[in-house]
């Protein structure tokens, strides 16, 4: 099917085809692809202002990202673990925790055989718990728009 801005083409003429449909259900089908181009222009200028929206979100995070990095720097400096804002009533705390790596199928064999001191052992829990996890199929669907 090839688009463009002021009109709606499409390789079968659907409303030829349907010899089964009601006239009722001929025109409704009718308005919907005159509608089609309509809603198509709309949905590109939407997806443009997202865009662009986007990028504005994304300097916004990059500042707030400079900002945290100084507040921090100054706070770990002068040894401030909290401070007390008189503007909002908030606080801004100095938190440090630490987090634990991410556990493939590779580091999982190494523990468990380096646990149960057999590596037949390890393979067979590996394959146990490979087994018994949940998989999820997911679909998507998605339009998208090329520039000629």
């Amino acid at each position: 099917m090839t688009m463009d801005n002021s009109s709606v083409k499409s390789g079968n003429n659907t409303l030829e085809n349907t010899t089964t449909l009601t006239p009722e259900e001929q025109q409704k089908a009718q308005q919907e692809l005159s509608q089609l181009s309509n809603i198509i222009k709309e949905w590109k200028q939407t997806a443009e202002e997202v865009k662009v929206l986007n990028e504005a979100m994304r300097e916004k995070r990059k500042k707030v990202k400079v900002q945290e990095e100084m507040i921090l720097r100054i706070m770990k400096k002068h040894n401030i673990g909290a401070l007390d804002l008189k503007g909002s009533g908030g606080r801004i705390l100095y938190r440090r925790s630490t987090s634990k790596g991410s556990l493939n199928d590779k580091l999982l064999f190494g523990f468990l055989a380096q646990h149960m001191k057999s590596e037949t052992a390890a393979a067979d829990a590996i394959k146990f718990i490979t087994e018994q996890r949940a998989t999820t199929a997911k679909t998507k669907e998605s339009l998208l728009y090329e520039k000629e």
